[in-house]
């Protein structure tokens, strides 16, 4: 195997400590959220979770509810052990900026620490993917601060960035998501929550 190369790490330095960081414990906050925004959904209807990482606590809330999962992220280590955990789940090892998204659209899109990991182009075009994936009436849940600000991730190290509300909604108005709440969970991230209205 060649050796890692963090220069053309499309997982936004999470393979490189995805090792340690599996063995860490899973954190629960914001999971009651999710799982509150799961509820709205129907058994057998379909969600997609962008930066699955190995999992989320909310991950067996969603496959408990009776939804089908699906997931990508752009970390191989990362996917190897969500296939472990979560078999019953369809899942690759792609980027979001890359990602075909399975070729299909989803009742609902999840994505719970990845946007403000990307730069703003990066953001900006996958919003607008995640926005085409999404069918007439399904919802996107993601996580990502309300003000615009820059700061260093502390897992990775990386700079993040929000590019705010305001940008948010009018990225996503501007291919057919309307804001219907926003929540903060128990460590204060802040979450969007959209719908594409028919």
């Amino acid at each position: 195997m060649p050796p890692f190369n963090s220069e053309r790490d499309l997982s936004n330095g999470w393979e490189a400590i995805a090792k340690g960081f599996i063995g860490y414990p899973i954190s629960t906050i914001g999971a009651a959220m999710v799982k509150e925004w799961a509820e709205s959904f129907e058994s057998g209807q379909e969600v997609l979770d962008v930066g699955c990482g190995f999992g989320g606590a909310y991950t067996n809330d969603l496959i408990n509810a009776g939804l089908k999962i699906y997931g990508i992220d752009a970390s191989i280590t990362l996917i190897h052990e969500y296939q472990k955990r979560f078999p019953g789940a369809i899942s690759r090892c792609e980027a979001a900026e890359v990602s075909s998204f399975f070729e299909k659209t989803f009742d609902g899109v999840l994505s719970v620490g990845l946007i403000f990991l990307l730069s703003e182009m990066a953001q900006i075009s996958v919003l607008h993917k995640i926005a085409d994936a999404i069918k007439e009436g399904g919802r996107l849940l993601f996580s990502s601060p309300n003000q615009v600000c820059d700061w260093d991730d502390l897992s990775t190290g990386r700079k993040s960035r929000s590019l705010g509300r305001e940008k948010y909604v009018r990225i996503l108005e501007a291919h057919g998501l309307s804001l219907i709440n926003e929540h903060t969970d128990e460590g204060e991230s802040h979450y969007y929550e959209f719908q594409k209205l028919c």
